[in-house]
């Protein structure tokens, strides 16, 4: 159901993405045309669902248990690190390099699979 996402579980943290302030997507951009292309994926109130399940995203969302995530509060994760990076220039770069992108991902597919 979510292949259009899953297929990069694993493979984002490993990728060029430009080192220069305000890289934005670069490097991505398969990956965003992806998540928008999966229709319904998205979590229009992300902001929402993170604070419903306790978590004060105020640093980031990088503190979030997703290896145990429910498939809502993995979406809400994803569109933050997707949506952010259109208020935060780079955000989503971030994400990817530090692997939370990538752990989102791996338990998005285990959910899909299961």
């Amino acid at each position: 159901m979510y292949e259009k996402l899953t297929k990069y579980a694993g493979t984002l943290a490993d990728r060029k993405l430009s080192s220069y302030l305000g890289c934005g997507t670069v490097g991505l951009e398969d990956f965003v045309d992806d998540f928008y292309a999966l229709e319904g994926f998205a979590d229009v109130r992300y902001d929402e669902t993170i604070a419903q399940y306790g978590i004060d995203a105020s640093e980031g969302v990088e503190c979030c248990d997703v290896e145990h995530a429910s498939l809502d509060l993995l979406r809400a994760c994803i569109t933050w690190c997707v949506r952010g990076d259109r208020f935060c220039d780079g955000l989503l770069g971030s994400y990817a390099k530090n692997g939370f992108l990538d752990r989102c991902l791996v338990r998005l597919k285990e959910l899909d699979e299961g």
